[in-house]
């Protein structure tokens, strides 16, 4: 009992030392008011500056409205499922509206206690009192943020176009609509010379991404707001506004990946994924894998949530989260992780976008280096049924047929049923394809693939039957890879009994 005190207090410790909640380079919006999804495109609401008070969110639109939201779900907080909604945290009809014309120099001006911050889009610069009372603030501002003038490289200092500005109390955010994106100091900086802390909407101070849309982008940040926690980004081309929130631990851009190849970017509906990060558990904790009984939804404290959605976890530990994405995984959007720790505190991370595509191939393998031994099985006599482990006392031999377990395959088609598969939950159809074949790959020579799909039971795991030639390339091992729609996998080894020596 001690010992696990003990541990647990440590634990508690790093964990209060590290997780200060802070804006994230990168990052993803949490949240999107006024379309149904991070990149729809409908009517929305074209914002052209914000307003926050008595916990009421005011957004006067290019119509002459003034829209009114009265709540806005919190980070902490366990969302319900919205009835017929793909999407938990996205829409948000307002609570009134009025008709009332407001001045679009709103945008360029904030105040939080002692602090005024302006934006000079003319002179391509942001003037900022840290404290008003103070005998110097008469003879204007202590800061004055301004462009590079020699027109050197894009970095943490640029500012091209700004023309919105917030203050929270503890930090400085400056909208720049020429560079798409929102300078953040996470800290009110002390001289013009201070460069940002983090950016939003750019994924890092040197780029400037094409992409417009998504959870992580926006076309013009017109005006920002905070409410003391979370920052409101009136994204006026793209007719939304962005709810972007510090995370109390840090999620990394790319810190999703494939289970299998541990690749981020892209990835296809139904993958299997890992959330690598820090502190995301006091323990370890595997689900039930019986191969009837569907995951849950929370293990350890620890919910995986996808635009709100909460995903189904296979296991939880203090660096790892294992989980499935949705079949109906579409688009671009927002992942996050939410922790209630022992004591009843709260915690989450700061949301990163995750994007949809119709194949992201990964074959499992055991751990190593890169090309890691694949999990491979000897196909019995019939060729429909697994066998013993393909290892070097075992090897692969000419002409035969190979399991090869991957993930990421995408949708499937079942075979002589009306079943679908859903995330999270064992299939029940007796067999399956997968709706985009697969081309399998040893040495770089195509091999037959007799069958690729889900088998029932299992969960995410995708199962694929391959041919070997009668004749094998000389040595031990050869490399085997698997392709779907131009997408390749990792590349696994594969021990062989050569038919050439």
């Amino acid at each position: 009992m001690l010992k696990w005190l003990l541990g647990f207090l440590a634990f508690w410790m790093t964990v209060s030392i590290v997780c200060a909640a802070e804006f994230q380079t990168g990052e993803a919006a949490r949240a999107v008011i006024g379309q149904p999804s991070f990149t729809a495109h409908e009517t929305g609401v074209s914002a052209q500056s914000l307003s926050f008070l008595n916990g009421k969110l005011y957004v006067a639109d290019a119509s002459g409205r003034v829209l009114t939201f009265d709540h806005i779900p919190p980070p902490g907080e366990d969302l319900p499922e919205r009835a017929g909604s793909p999407c938990a945290v996205c829409g948000f009809s307002p609570s009134a509206t009025t008709s009332q014309p407001v001045s679009l120099t709103a945008a360029q001006y904030s105040s939080f206690g002692n602090a005024v911050a302006m934006v000079d889009t003319r002179s391509h610069r942001v003037l900022l009192w840290r404290d008003v009372h103070s005998s110097q603030a008469a003879g204007g501002p202590d800061v004055i943020l301004e462009a590079d003038s020699d027109g050197g490289a894009i970095d943490n200092t640029t500012l091209i176009e700004p023309v919105s500005v917030a203050l929270d109390g503890k930090r400085l955010f400056v909208g720049d609509r020429a560079l798409r994106r929102i300078l953040v100091w996470n800290t009110l900086p002390a001289g013009g010379d201070v460069g940002a802390d983090a950016v939003l909407g750019q994924s890092s101070f040197v780029t400037l991404d094409s992409t417009i849309t998504g959870p992580d982008h926006f076309a013009d940040p017109q005006a920002l707001v905070s409410d003391g926690v979370n920052l409101f980004v009136a994204d006026k081309g793209n007719r939304r506004i962005l709810v972007f929130s510090p995370g109390d631990l840090p999620l990394s851009e790319g810190s999703v990946v494939n289970s299998a190849n541990f690749k981020a970017g892209p990835l296809a509906p139904g993958t299997l994924i890992t959330i690598n990060g820090q502190h995301f558990s006091e323990v370890s904790e595997s689900a039930p894998d019986d191969g009837e009984h569907p995951l849950p939804l929370k293990l350890a404290g620890v919910q995986v949530l996808l635009d709100g959605r909460k995903l189904p976890l296979l296991s939880v530990s203090p660096l790892q989260i294992r989980s499935q994405l949705p079949y109906s995984f579409n688009g671009t959007e927002s992942v996050y992780v939410r922790v209630e720790f022992s004591n009843g505190v709260v915690m989450t991370t700061n949301a990163v976008a995750v994007q949809a595509t119709p194949a992201s191939p990964g074959i499992f393998a055991m751990s190593g280096s890169e090309p890691r031994s694949g999990m491979l099985l000897h196909a019995k006599e019939d060729a429909t049924a697994s066998g013993a482990l393909v290892t070097s006392d075992d090897p692969a031999k000419p002409g035969e047929v190979l399991t090869v377990w991957a993930t990421g395959l995408g949708s499937v088609s079942p075979l002589g049923s009306e079943e679908t598969a859903e995330a999270g939950h064992p299939y029940s159809a007796s067999d399956s394809q997968t709706q985009i074949p697969v081309e399998a790959y040893l040495n770089g020579q195509s091999l037959p693939v007799l069958h690729a799909g889900l088998p029932q039971g299992t969960v995410g795991v995708y199962e694929l039957r391959v041919l070997l030639p009668e004749s094998l390339p000389p040595g031990r091992t050869a490399n085997l890879l698997i392709s779907q729609a131009g997408v390749n996998s990792n590349t696994v080894t594969v021990p062989i009994e050569s038919t050439i020596h």
